[in-house]
């Protein structure tokens, strides 16, 4: 049996090693927060010119994942991964570290392995209309 492999981008976020199909994602980049945006990591950004609402990963993506409002004050989040949506709005989340992209094959348990690196599978949210 001939199984295709999929494009992924790897992220980390809160201890929790993530990834979501590569074709999902509009644009990556790297963005330290100022020190007033690391207290606030959510709300606008803009990049290039264009602004991206920026809201909690957990908000967007169903992972079965809950962020610990302890972590979440002493974390970095210096990477922005932008969504492809259906709106005009581009909209996106701050995470730790990002890999890939990469090709890998999704396994039954929503696990990719990347390297030696198990990541979970995560989806947008249905109301994103991507």
């Amino acid at each position: 049996m001939k199984s295709n492999l999929m494009q992924w981008l790897g992220f980390e976020v809160d201890q929790y090693k993530l990834a979501i199909p590569l074709g999902l994602v509009a644009s990556v980049f790297y963005s330290p927060p100022d020190t007033d945006k690391q207290k606030h990591p959510y709300g606008l950004e803009v990049h290039e010119g264009a602004p991206i609402f920026l809201l909690p990963p957990e908000r967007l993506l169903e992972c079965g994942f809950e962020r610990s409002p302890s972590l979440l004050q002493n974390q970095v989040l210096p990477w922005v991964i932008v969504l492809k949506t259906n709106e005009d709005a581009a909209v996106g989340f701050r995470v730790e570290k990002t890999f890939g992209p990469f090709e890998a094959h999704m396994n039954s348990d929503l696990s990719i392995q990347y390297g030696d690196q198990i990541l979970l599978a995560a989806n947008p949210v249905e109301e994103l209309n991507v």
